[in-house]
């Protein structure tokens, strides 16, 4: 029945929607275009606490991500973290929250906690928004659910290319080229200080940099001491590409309770996500962990004052194993990547019909317009 087909809809949409995964890349002093910037010191061995992208902005080196975390809390989580010191906020469209992060922003910039100038603000666009005009669109209901005028960076969330409307069907119109000479124009127009992208392996890299004007300067992607990517890392910040961890506690799983990880912490007097966090920071990677409680969101920030060597380095190279945690179906990056080329086929064929008489607006998930029928859809 035409219920029971917009059920499923709502089921496949949601669970793969919920798939996404976020992350940045940075440079260490002296490579190309990316560069740290001493912010604060009080020791030697204390690290800068951002990093300048190639496009000039500075981006702090620990961040707030907000993938999971729910609608109701999420916005206390950002107020905490602005409170706490925080000064980048990692978001995206298709995390279903961006509406209470803006809500966030603005009690923020109103009561004098921070200032607009003060905040990096990133966003991903989606991945049916590759044509120049779905570009624009995507960015505008983003800055409208932020309520900001610009934001800080803008990253192409996922290297693929899907028909608006949809999940996992191949645009042929469309392109990752003509989908960034679009974010270029963002850049021109004022409505994103910075362009990168998230989820991009070293062929996908260098295929965008053949023609892009405006080289990215971020990739985000997974990366914890189980997967620590060392030739994708090198290969970014080669090129000037700042590089941001997403999930850089590997969501706890097999990170923290390592042996490894407790000999580090249990040396420096911290947590095993303190000291995972550090390794990232270590080599030049930015980290966005999420979390909505005050005390872990402070600890996670806290990560510059304990003393880092050789030794440090060496135990946590004994946490990787190669696994990733993420789990989107279309990833073309990691270990993951190789899985996804049996599976996105199969998947692709069974959402097929569905978009035959369904279209999903994942920016819009959890509210109007988020599904509707493919005869009534823009």
């Amino acid at each position: 029945s035409v219920s029971s087909a917009r059920a499923r809809v709502v089921m496949l949409a949601s669970r793969s929607a919920a798939a996404v995964s976020p992350a940045f890349l940075s440079a260490r002093a002296g490579r190309p275009s990316a560069r740290r910037v001493v912010m604060a010191s009080s020791a030697t061995s204390t690290p800068p606490r951002t990093i300048r992208l190639s496009s000039g902005t500075d981006m702090p080196l620990v961040g707030l991500g907000t993938w999971q975390a729910p609608r109701g809390v999420v916005g206390a989580a950002v107020a905490d973290a602005l409170r706490l010191g925080y000064r980048h906020i990692d978001c995206a469209a298709a995390y279903a929250n961006e509406t209470e992060v803006g809500a966030a922003l603005r009690e923020a910039f109103a009561s004098g906690t921070a200032t607009r100038d003060g905040v990096f603000v990133t966003s991903k666009l989606w991945n049916d928004r590759r044509l120049p005009d779905d570009v624009r669109d995507g960015l505008a209901q983003t800055l409208e659910d932020l309520q900001l005028e610009y934001v800080d960076l803008y990253l192409i969330h996922w290297p693929v290319v899907w028909k608006r409307g949809t999940l996992m069907q191949d645009d042929a119109r469309a392109s990752i080229a003509e989908c960034w000479a679009a974010m270029e124009g963002l850049v021109r127009d004022g409505k994103a200080r910075a362009i990168g992208v998230s989820n991009f392996n070293q062929d996908e890299l260098a295929a965008l940099l053949s023609t892009a004007n405006i080289a990215p300067a971020v990739n985000q992607i997974e990366l914890h001491p189980r997967l620590p990517q060392k030739e994708l890392v090198a290969f970014c910040q080669s090129k000037g590409i700042a590089v941001t961890a997403y999930s850089p506690l590997a969501r706890g799983s097999g990170v923290l309770d390592h042996p490894a990880m407790a000999e580090v912490a249990a040396r420096r007097g911290v947590s095993t996500a303190q000291a995972a966090l550090r390794w990232n920071v270590e080599r030049d990677v930015v980290v966005i962990p999420k979390s909505v409680t005050p005390s872990r969101i402070a600890a996670n920030a806290d990560i510059f004052a304990f003393e880092w060597d050789e030794r440090d380095t060496e135990a946590v190279a004994r946490v990787e194993d190669g696994v990733s945690t993420a789990t989107s179906p279309w990833s073309t990056s990691g270990p993951i990547g190789a899985r996804n080329r049996w599976i996105k086929p199969i998947i692709q064929l069974l959402l097929w019909p569905v978009f035959l008489v369904a279209r999903v607006d994942v920016q819009k998930m959890g509210r109007k317009g988020f599904l509707s029928w493919a005869w009534s859809a823009k």
